[in-house]
């Protein structure tokens, strides 16, 4: 086992953990401002240093420093967009079904 290896594997876990902090604060912005679109590119404007700030750590390892952190910071993207796909599929099946009986129910009355 390379030495190196060792060396890169925190910095892999530093992207995860950028990732974490960029993802869950842009969820969270979009729930609190909805559709807003300055209050979101505000916040956009705030979490950017995260990853910026995880690449620059990383960078003091050189490229393979640089690549480990955006693979962490990719993987973790890459979990959160489908944690977050089923949660919204899972909502948007339940209202659904939900509007299927409304409008049976429309129907029996009428």
């Amino acid at each position: 086992m390379d030495l190196k290896v060792l060396f890169f594997f925190p910095l892999f876990i530093l992207g995860i953990v950028a990732g974490f902090f960029y993802f869950s604060h842009m969820w969270r912005s979009i729930n609190i401002y909805g559709t807003e679109k300055n209050k979101i590119l505000k916040s956009m404007i705030i979490r950017l240093p995260i990853p910026i700030i995880a690449v620059l750590i990383g960078s003091f390892a050189g490229v393979g420093g640089i690549i480990s952190v955006l693979l962490g910071f990719t993987t973790f993207q890459i979990y959160f967009l489908v944690k977050t796909g089923k949660k919204l599929k899972e909502e948007i099946e339940k209202e659904a079904e939900e509007y299927d009986k409304e409008s049976k129910e429309d129907t029996k009355e009428n």
